[in-house]
């Protein structure tokens, strides 16, 4: 039951890119999407919303894509 975050905007050779690990009190998942919610005291009252980023994510816009060669091209223009 622990959580660490990875920041945003540091350059990696002159600072640590996440904290460290912090003892977390709760976990709610949304069943509808990829949110989740980090209840960060026994309260509830301190939390972090965020989501799992996937292949398609609708939140950064992420698009995974594949290299192709040139044979593939051409085959699917064929």
């Amino acid at each position: 039951m622990r959580f660490r975050r990875i920041l945003k905007g540091i350059e990696v050779d002159q600072h640590t890119v996440s904290t460290e690990w912090r003892p977390y009190f709760g976990l709610e998942v949304a069943d509808d999407s990829e949110a989740f919610t980090v209840l960060l005291n026994p309260e509830g009252t301190r939390l972090i919303r965020s989501w799992r980023h996937t292949g398609d994510c609708p939140q950064c816009g992420g698009h995974g894509t594949a290299e192709l060669s040139l044979a593939d091209i051409e085959a699917a223009l064929a």
